[in-house]
């Protein structure tokens, strides 16, 4: 998988965590947290019940959660996982 269609999927995986309300564009652009585009503690949740279930991977509480603020911190977080 590429780097580009690993973001594609990352922001879509946002846009379906939020309920629509942050589209994948705007996933996609935000330089800074997701939250800052209204992705609640509960759209946090679910985008990581996505990642575990999509990539099979476990997100641990004891793990820096700086890497779900963004879509390229998020696939940076996969690669060290080894996706």
């Amino acid at each position: 998988m590429t780097v580009p269609d690993l973001h594609h999927d990352l922001a879509t995986l946002v846009a379906e965590a939020s309920d629509g309300r942050i589209s994948a564009a705007e996933a996609l652009a935000e330089p800074e947290s997701l939250g800052l585009l209204g992705l609640t503690s509960i759209g946090y949740v679910r985008l990581i019940q996505a990642v575990e279930r999509c990539y099979g991977v476990a997100v641990e509480p004891d793990d820096d959660i700086s890497a779900l603020d963004t879509v390229p911190a998020l696939a940076e977080y996969l690669r060290r996982q080894g996706i």
